[in-house]
């Protein structure tokens, strides 16, 4: 079919001279340019009607809805609504796409984020632990509800690779000790069992034993006992 008989001749001779007619067809549209000389007389006719626009004095750069409507005036003039892209296809879709997309994966990016850490505890020193020669070497302090006890070491002090510290309480009113927790580093925040809650008082004992990996076999100290210290009142 020859483009001078095409029934949008007029829109593709606006679309040649606006710039938006690019790629294979427009290298179509300039063969045809050569070759059709009716196609050649339009394009003139449309180059001669906006060379004859008058040229008004410069003003101030018009604003996004003043530049819409002079677009819109200018497609009916020459024709070209019939020639538009489909929805999809439009620049501004894909803007407002793209503007959406990004607001939401801000949102679940948002959301995904962790809140903020909730606050630790207040901490009121228990007692001093100390080694054999009378050292202090372990420092246990403990939050004013009792679930929560921290241990803090002079210096640092890791089990071997086939051992295991494990901290015991020694009643008030005596009995056996009782384990409390199995460590392999004694600088940690220990939660103190339901049932030893109450056991953490004036009068009781917090000493510190070496066992194997995984803490005593017995429900006993098995090893040495390495620190100690008795809580005051």
């Amino acid at each position: 079919m020859r483009l001078a008989d095409h029934r949008l001749l007029d829109a593709l001779c606006g679309a040649y001279l606006l710039g938006t007619l690019r790629g294979p067809a427009r290298r179509r549209f300039e063969r045809a340019l050569r070759e059709e000389p009716r196609v050649a007389a339009r394009v003139g006719h449309w180059r001669g009607a906006f060379a004859t626009r008058p040229i008004e004095a410069a003003s101030p750069p018009p604003t996004s809805a003043e530049i819409d409507r002079g677009w819109g005036r200018l497609q009916r003039e020459l024709g070209l609504a019939p020639a538009r892209a489909p929805w999809w296809g439009r620049t501004g879709f894909w803007q407002g796409w793209a503007a959406v997309a990004t607001v939401a994966f801000g949102i679940a990016v948002w959301r995904a984020l962790p809140g903020p850490a909730p606050a630790l505890p207040a901490m009121q020193a228990l007692v001093e632990l100390v080694d054999a020669g009378k050292r202090p070497v372990l420092a246990a302090s403990l939050s004013a509800d009792g679930r929560l006890l921290e241990l803090r070491p002079s210096r640092p002090l890791t089990a071997g690779p086939a051992q295991s510290y494990e901290l015991w309480v020694i009643p008030a009113e005596g009995g056996a000790p009782l384990s409390v927790a199995v460590l392999g580093d004694l600088g940690a925040r220990i939660e103190v069992p339901q049932a030893l809650r109450e056991r953490l008082r004036a009068g009781a004992t917090l000493a510190v034993s070496v066992e194997p990996a995984g803490g005593s076999p017995t429900g006993a100290p098995t090893g040495p006992v390495i620190l100690s210290g008795a809580i005051g009142g």
